[in-house]
């Protein structure tokens, strides 16, 4: 069985489950909190927030940014990058998670990225450790 909240799925390949990302039923592979907390301990010493991470096909993800897309992200996009990104070129991307979530905040990753996984956990968290959410 595939369980996100035991940790079961970081042994097996490919664990699928279907998740609700802003009002969109989508299928999602659990990234396994061991990654993360790797990648968080490369930024931080504190504490590790609770922090779920998915992968999600290429057009899921293109639907989800769709979907989320706000003056705000414009904003930080134009502030980190120089320029609004398009959403083909977006690897990634971090929000505050809603209550009923069981996290703080919520990774969605492409499934295919142009940068490793690695790479992409840490830019993602260093968001949240720099607080620019």
């Amino acid at each position: 069985m595939c369980s996100p909240e035991t940790g079961a799925c970081r042994f097996i390949f490919g664990c699928v489950f279907m998740v609700l990302v802003e009002g969109l039923t989508l299928q999602a592979e659990h990234i396994a909190k061991w990654k993360l907390v790797a990648a968080w301990r490369k930024l931080s010493s504190k504490p590790m927030p609770k922090v779920k991470a998915f992968r999600l096909s290429d057009d899921d993800f293109n639907n989800v940014l769709h979907q989320r897309r706000c003056i705000e992200d414009d904003l930080r996009e134009i502030e980190e990058w120089g320029r609004v990104l398009p959403t083909k070129g977006t690897d990634a991307c971090v929000f505050t998670a809603e209550e009923a979530e069981g996290a703080d905040y919520v990774i969605l990753v492409r499934q295919n990225p142009y940068h490793t996984l690695e790479e992409i956990l840490v830019h993602e968290l260093a968001h949240i450790v720099r607080g620019d959410l």
